[in-house]
């Protein structure tokens, strides 16, 4: 039903008897904290009534709006629900809070997180018309196909005021309509598979990332601005020494340029695309013992770091990312606009200072990995003038005082009067993933304080010590066997991460199995389970419906789902433990936490918080590593021994004269 000023007392009026509404926001943007605002709200109840609320659409379109007090008397009503239900609600809940919304009393419940809770693991696409086409065929989900192609004809599209209300309006209440019955569904499909207790952690979790959201993130825009200056300086100093070497000049970004330079110097690439063609990528460019490889990564990276991280933030002082605890298979939080999970933790350099020797095998290091993610392997021949020139990413050692360093979380700092204080849970995954098949010496092994856990499955499964002249090279295969457990990697990808034969690779994970007593029986039994029955539950009760063929994957989810939420619940221990506080938590980035606590509060705060996230309802002994990020999130220093600001006292406002 389309509301008009003539029917709006009798509808609110129906509407205030009923404690759960549905909710959904129609808007002439997506900027919730800029310049965007709503210009429809669409309601449905219990019975399975909708509504649509014109407020802000163009004057001159069919259909009166609404007006402005009727917007704040409909906020007014919406204060007085008790749970409010949406699909990827709190976009809503911003747009509405700007509008007079009280969030923090309310009931959230994200159908979009239930719908996530009750699919299978390989599903991808969550949009609510992919999720009505799963769940009701493609029929039904013809009205959102068949509006956005009027809204796009008209161009209304990017702004939805522009759309009238008699076709915006049927759009929204069928959204909400969906929504409503994708929740009935799927909660009876949650209570089936006894998920209740996980959905309950989710709905106090999606309060939490709203709050988190709303805080946003401080942003040295200046920083940026130069940072970029920086870099286009050094990448014409890397282009010119290109061209010097190769004798003119062409486009680096072009493959099939850079092919014909590199043809020129007589250097011809061992890598393939799909069609067969040669490939001039990275893992291309890692095969050839050449300057100019190098030089061309270095430009195509400092190129990518300056229009993906540094010119969205020119005109920003405050970012404002999304969290979604819907978006992985695992349960693990991503975000999104930007992606603070993918921010490079390296420094990088722009200037051309050569290697010290560690230096140059860190480089080689991290090389090898970054092609091996990709599946390829790396020239670990390559001579040290061409490592030099691959050298340009640093390590996480930033020093703000070097000019010829750049860090991307050099961008966030705190606000005036508060510190950036970071919580690392130590090895998480690790302590999770023994814990699965915990023995008298696993158990041992978790109470141990400042434990290397990669060391110490070194010392058990390979029989080698620290200080032996073998152990270095054992305890990165065990941190690689153990992480391929855990992501479900078979011998031949170890093999080509390792640089060693698949036949190695395999008698090297035998050992590894043998030695940590429990392990394979736990891999075992996890993939007989799944392939018997198709599912599997974390610790926490998260169910995971897995294809049979994918059965391997089991570990996986078990061991980053449990991660996942233990991280949950410890954030929202801690969301209550500040809510009468000045601090908040900012961000958390995989297995870590940026509190941005107040100079009052710092002393006080920080290592309560750190108790608060080492404790958790399954009694895994956990370590949180607790660093200043001062003056910025690039860099960090030990909490302990960081000289701190003093709390402030009320005195220090008063001028006593």
């Amino acid at each position: 039903m389309l509301v008009t000023p003539d029917t709006y007392e009798s509808v609110l009026t129906d509407l205030e008897q009923y404690t759960t509404w549905v909710v959904d926001v129609e808007t002439n943007g997506l900027e919730w904290h800029g310049k965007n605002q709503i210009c429809g709200i669409g309601v449905a109840v219990e019975t399975g009534d909708t509504y649509y609320f014109p407020f802000r659409h163009y004057p001159s379109l069919e259909a009166v709006n609404l007006h402005p007090p009727q917007l704040f008397q409909l906020m007014e009503a919406m204060n007085k629900r008790s749970t409010l239900i949406g699909y990827n609600i709190k976009f809503d809940l911003h747009f509405l809070e700007n509008e007079g919304l009280v969030v923090a009393d309310k009931e959230l419940i994200d159908v979009i997180v239930l719908v996530r809770l009750t699919e299978p693991a390989d599903i991808r696409e969550f949009s609510l018309t992919a999720t009505i086409k799963r769940s009701y065929g493609e029929e039904a989900a013809e009205y959102d196909i068949t509006t956005k192609k009027v809204l796009r004809k008209n161009k209304w599209h990017k702004d939805f005021s522009q759309a009238p209300p008699t076709i915006l309006g049927p759009y929204c209440e069928k959204d909400v309509e969906y929504t409503w019955k994708l929740y009935l569904d799927r909660i009876k499909e949650l209570t089936r598979t006894k998920q209740t207790k996980i959905f309950d952690l989710e709905k106090e979790l999606t309060h939490v990332l709203y709050t988190m959201e709303k805080r946003g993130l401080p942003v040295d825009s200046a920083y940026a601005l130069e940072s970029a200056n920086k870099i286009l300086q050094r990448q014409e100093q890397v282009k010119n020494r290109i061209f010097e070497t190769v004798g003119r000049e062409f486009l680096l970004t072009s493959p099939a340029q850079v092919g014909e330079a590199f043809e020129s110097l007589g250097v011809q690439s061992s890598v393939r695309t799909s069609k067969g063609n040669a490939s001039w990528g990275e893992e291309a460019l890692a095969q050839i013992n050449h300057p100019v490889a190098g030089y061309i990564r270095q430009y195509r990276t400092l190129d990518k770091l300056r229009a993906t991280y540094l010119e969205p933030y020119f005109d920003k002082d405050l970012v404002h990312t999304t969290f979604c605890n819907w978006g992985t298979l695992t349960g693990r939080l991503s975000s999104r606009d930007p992606n603070l999970q993918n921010l490079p933790r390296t420094h990088f350099r722009l200037s051309d200072d050569p290697l010290t020797a560690e230096e140059r095998e860190s480089v080689r290091g991290r090389i090898s990995a970054a092609v091996a993610a990709k599946g390829g392997s790396f020239n670990e021949v390559l001579t040290d003038d061409v490592i030099d020139t691959w050298g340009f990413i640093g390590d996480e050692s930033y020093n703000e005082e070097e000019e010829s360093q750049i860090s991307i979380r050099r961008l966030f700092v705190p606000r005036p009067n508060y510190t950036l204080v970071g919580f690392d849970y130590s090895q998480m995954e690790v302590r999770v993933f023994l814990d699965y098949f915990r023995n008298p010496e696993i158990e041992k092994l978790l109470k141990k304080e400042d434990v290397d856990f990669h060391g110490e499955a070194a010392t058990l499964a390979f029989g080698v010590k620290e200080g032996d002249e073998e152990y270095k090279y054992y305890r990165q295969m065990a941190k690689a066997i153990t992480f391929g457990t855990i992501y479900g990697i078979g011998a031949r990808k170890l093999g080509v991460q390792l640089g060693i034969p698949m036949q190695q690779a395999t008698e090297y994970k035998r050992r590894y199995f043998e030695g940590l007593q429990g392990s394979r029986q736990f891999f075992e039994k996890v993939v007989r389970v799944v392939s018997s029955r198709g599912w599997i539950k974390n610790r926490y009760g998260r169910l995971y419906i897995v294809p049979k063929d994918l059965a391997y994957k089991g570990v996986n989810y078990l061991v980053q789902g449990t991660s996942a939420d233990i991280l949950s619940e410890r954030m929202i221990e801690v969301n209550k433990y500040l809510s009468d506080k000045k601090s908040n938590i900012l961000v958390q980035v995989h297995d870590e936490i940026i509190c941005e606590i107040h100079n009052d509060e710092l002393q006080e705060i920080t290592p309560k918080v750190q108790d608060l996230l080492q404790e958790n309802s399954l009694g895994i002994p956990l370590e949180v590593d607790v660093e200043v990020c001062s003056p910025s999130w690039a860099t960090k220093k030990d909490f302990a021994l960081t000289e701190l600001p003093e709390p402030v006292t009320i005195s220090d406002y008063i001028d006593w004269n």
